[in-house]
């Protein structure tokens, strides 16, 4: 992803997180720098989509970024996805844009 861009990642689950408590945690230098839940999230029976802001984006420094969801079911069942590993890329013009 790039620095200031708003994406869409899109992650395939195995499991139904439709009725969970679901957080999408982005993570850079062994810190949470912008998580996602609740209606921040779209979730259906086999995916989690969530959206970054450019605010969101230009929260990380170029380099490593790393992904996690984490979810609760109702019943208290608790688990993790394994770690994705992504890269914030610099851009020239630093600072949210605005559509004039």
């Amino acid at each position: 992803m790039r620095r200031g861009s708003t994406p869409t990642n899109t992650f395939s689950v195995n499991v139904d997180l439709r009725d969970a408590t679901v957080f999408v945690s982005y993570s850079q230098d062994d810190r949470v720098i912008v998580e996602k839940t609740g209606s921040d999230l779209t979730i259906t029976d086999k995916t989690v989509v969530c959206a970054l802001s450019q605010e969101d984006t230009l929260k990380f420094h170029d380099g490593r970024v790393e992904i996690q969801i984490r979810f609760v079911t109702a019943l208290g069942a608790a688990d993790a996805s394994n770690i994705i590993a992504t890269t914030a890329e610099r851009v020239l013009k630093d600072g949210v844009i605005e559509y004039v």
